[in-house]
């Protein structure tokens, strides 16, 4: 008897200018792109479907301040437009799946629903819409809002995704008669008017277009507080949060699974593909090296040690907050100053190259040790072999966020099978720490292994976004009643 096929991992691959790393464009190597020119994104785009990746995601967040945030990413700098972008994209392309990022916030659910529904057919049913919630209350003002409505924006999104699925549904498939002999040109029983009044919208009519091949474009979603997990798990096809290790990933996908039981009331497929960023070299300390590379050029406070913050800061309710949290230290809080109050210790007379002693760390707290077992984990650096200093501890406390892979391509491919295996994940989206030296590393060397594996595709077989993953096209809302009724 023949052996079961084995479970197919999936890659998606997150496009960021230059890459993930806040340091990282500043490398001699690195590609310095002009941000608003097509070429740039098609070869990136090109060297991921070679690979035969499920899809290309476009990231999308809009900064209230533009200057002050392109200090967390550079890519915050400069972006374009996403669905214009996606629609050149489709172009340049024939089988990968496109996700675009869009805001409940900024849109209004019609206006949604047919740029959706347009590249969805335009792309022949390659388009996921990632439903994103995050930015930030000043991102607001610029939409003539005061701010992103607080925890009500999730019900703002449950009502958006709700409507945008009837109005997907509205105009049935088969009602575009164009019978040139009878003069009928649609069929008005296949046509819905929704008369749609929420807490948030009201949406009278239909979406003047045939349904797209997609039936419901698929939807993407990341994030862990309570409110995100049950809109996961009520809506989302793609889940692709970052939990920092493989336990806490396996824990997060069981509980969601749980959820949707509840909240769909049946078993629906839900992937979840959590954030990656390999730092591939040809031997492991390689990796290591550029990793330090990397981080060399992060912006830090212009006084790393003592930081750039008054004493009274440090004491304030503000500052508290950050230190208390697990996220990567903002710009101006990035010394050992900051460091040193989030593990329990005074960093300050270590200075940047000074070697944490066995006492200096048996005074750390939780947080502290967690840091530690994380640049173990990242550099092979420990306190008792005396290699951890201090800037190790600054440099592993600014980047918060999605987990890294660091050592060869044939180590990275054994850290992502480890979490596959362990269904902590279903696949992977992708980063890369800077472009495109990191991105050719990965599909040329890792995906191979994976490939040889049995795990990953050499061919695509589908041309949809839902048929890369195996989802069904889900039933016309509308149409589906009216079948029922005709079978009984």
């Amino acid at each position: 008897m023949a052996e079961p096929a084995r479970r197919q991992l999936h890659l998606g691959y997150m496009y960021w200018l230059n890459g993930t790393h806040w340091g990282g464009w500043r490398l001699p190597e690195a590609a310095t792109p002009d941000a608003f020119d097509l070429e740039y994104p098609s070869r990136v785009l090109q060297l991921v479907e070679d690979a035969k990746f499920d899809f290309f995601f476009l990231g999308d967040t809009l900064p209230g301040d533009v200057y002050k945030e392109h200090y967390g990413t550079t890519h915050n700098g400069g972006r374009l437009e996403p669905f214009t972008l996606a629609s050149q994209l489709a172009l340049q392309s024939s089988k990968i799946g496109l996700a675009v990022t869009a805001h409940p916030t900024f849109y209004e659910p019609f206006t949604l629903a047919r740029l959706t529904a347009s590249l969805d057919h335009l792309s022949h049913g390659r388009l996921a819409w990632n439903v994103v919630l995050g930015a930030n209350d000043l991102a607001a003002t610029n939409f003539s809002l005061p701010d992103l409505g607080g925890e009500s924006r999730y019900r703002r999104a449950a009502e958006f995704i709700e409507v945008i699925r009837r109005l997907w549904d509205s105009i049935e498939d088969g009602a575009y008669l164009q019978d040139k002999e009878s003069g009928e040109y649609l069929d008005p029983t296949k046509i819905h008017r929704l008369e749609h009044q929420g807490e948030f919208f009201s949406v009278a009519g239909t979406l003047p277009m045939l349904r797209p091949p997609q039936g419901h474009v698929p939807l993407l979603y990341a994030g862990a507080s309570e409110l995100s997990r049950e809109l996961t798990a009520q809506y989302c096809d793609v889940n692709f949060t970052g939990p920092p290790d493989l336990a806490t990933s396996a824990a997060f996908n069981a509980d969601i699974r749980e959820r949707a039981r509840r909240l769909r009331g049946r078993d629906e497929p839900i992937f979840f593909m959590p954030g990656i960023t390999p730092v591939i070299g040809d031997t492991r300390e390689e990796a290591i090296d550029l990793f330090d590379r990397l981080n060399a050029g992060l912006p830090i406070d212009s006084d790393p040690v003592a930081g750039d913050q008054p004493e009274e800061y440090y004491a304030s309710d503000r500052f508290r907050a950050l230190a208390t949290q697990r996220g990567g230290l903002p710009l101006g809080t990035r010394s050992l100053r900051a460091v040193g109050e989030r593990v329990g210790a005074d960093l300050r007379p270590l200075g940047l190259d000074g070697v944490v002693t066995p006492a200096v760390a048996a005074s750390f707290n939780e947080a502290g040790r967690r840091l530690l077992a994380l640049v173990a984990e990242r550099t092979d650096r420990t306190v008792e072999a005396g290699t951890v200093r201090g800037r190790d501890l600054l440099h592993s406390s600014l980047g918060g966020g999605f987990p890294l892979a660091i050592g060869t391509a044939n180590d990275v491919a054994t850290t992502l099978l480890e979490w596959f295996d362990a269904g902590a994940a279903d696949g992977f989206n992708i980063q890369s720490p800077f472009m495109l030296d990191q991105l050719e590393r990965f599909t040329s060397q890792v995906v191979p292994i994976l490939q040889d594996k049995g795990v990953f595709r050499t061919e695509y077989e589908s041309d949809t976004f839902r048929g890369h993953f195996g989802l069904p096209v889900p039933p016309n809302q509308f149409a589906a009643p009216a079948e029922e009724a005709a079978r009984g």
